[in-house]
């Protein structure tokens, strides 16, 4: 009998047995001690303050380009951090929202319009991963490529009707919910901050719950997964859709916020900036996304934008400073920071 066979049987004690069991079933899993709801508490009343701290319209444009920045990494966060699988068709999703919302707007309204697509959205995602399921991660990330390739000649030249082809679809009507109209910068970055808070209370849900072990169990021991009877192909479309969803409602509210979608604005950069801003703030955290979207995008747009310097240059020089010295991304900064302090303190004890 091994060490791990004689220690999980009963010891004999009733009480001591009963002791154990109610301490494992009062055990908090370590997600449980990171103080998620305090840290989403804390950024959606300092969200709140933000157009009171910084105002006029340079800076609201900012604060609504994050917002949409944010929602678009998070989607992709799910889809990779999460879900395992690395995607290039980020801006087919992102468009597919944006395109589907302007069209179906005039009839349905809002609030229907924006629900409606990101439906399709998450199904347009979700078919996209169920066709290639069997696909290894590089072979998938190309095949998403040549998606999000094929989307845009559908959107520009097929789908006239709804896109507007190569010239847009304008006049979209401005953002509106129980009569409310956010006719203004001010109201739509509240409305965009308000969807932001409320993908990352659903991840923090996630985080918190059996299905987030499940899912990362299934990206990182698929094999061994399924031999347990977790779905894992299911799981991993299942993930892959709602990160496709989320992006898809970044798409609506720059659709409602613009009132302009031209096909130009979904380009592969922009995914790839995405994807920047992931790796930079880490994808070990659901706030990596958002840290990275204001390392990269805010922070030089607001401190920076009077220096007449390349943001690609910025990207390139923030892109080696983290693989360098903090592989783990910003979120990563306070485990580093604690781990070198303590290696500094057993050092001088030595001494």
């Amino acid at each position: 009998m091994s060490v791990t066979d004689r220690d999980a049987q009963p010891s004999g004690d009733p009480l001591a047995d009963l002791s154990e069991q109610v301490s494992a079933f009062f055990t908090r899993p370590r997600v449980y001690s990171q103080h998620q709801w305090w840290w989403w508490a804390a950024v959606a009343v300092f969200a709140g303050f933000i157009p009171q701290i910084w105002s006029g319209g340079y800076y609201n444009n900012i604060e609504i380009d994050a917002g949409l920045y944010m929602l678009v990494a998070l989607g992709f966060y799910l889809q990779f951090a999460l879900a395992g699988q690395f995607s290039f068709a980020t801006m087919a999703y992102y468009a597919t929202g944006a395109y589907i919302f302007a069209w179906a707007v005039s009839n349905y309204g809002f609030f229907w319009a924006f629900v409606f697509a990101v439906v399709v959205t998450a199904v347009f995602g979700g078919l996209t991963k169920l066709l290639l399921y069997r696909s290894p991660l590089i072979h998938f990330a190309i095949a998403t490529l040549a998606v999000a390739g094929l989307a845009g000649i559908v959107y520009e030249h097929v789908l006239v009707g709804i896109t507007g082809g190569d010239q847009g679809r304008f006049g979209i009507p401005t953002p509106s919910l129980f009569g409310y109209q956010f006719d203004n910068e001010v109201r739509q970055y509240y409305l965009i901050a308000a969807v932001v808070m409320v993908v990352l209370a659903l991840l923090i849900f996630f985080e918190r719950s059996p299905g987030q072990r499940d899912t990362v169990f299934a990206r990182d021991m698929g094999p061994v997964a399924r031999n347990t009877g977790l779905r894992v192909n299911w799981i991993q479309i299942t993930g892959f859709a709602a990160g496709a969803g989320i992006i898809g409602a970044a798409g609506v509210l720059l659709a409602s916020t613009s009132g302009f979608v031209g096909i130009d604005t979904f380009s592969i950069s922009t995914a790839l900036t995405v994807l920047l801003f992931v790796l930079l703030g880490g994808i070990g955290s659901i706030w990596g996304p958002v840290l990275g979207v204001i390392a990269l995008y805010v922070l030089p747009q607001v401190f920076l934008s009077h220096i007449l310097v390349d943001e690609d240059i910025i990207y390139a020089a923030a892109i080696l400073l983290v693989i360098l010295f903090l592989p783990g991304g910003l979120t990563s900064l306070p485990t580093e920071i604690t781990m070198r302090y303590r290696a500094i303190r057993v050092r001088l004890d030595r001494k």
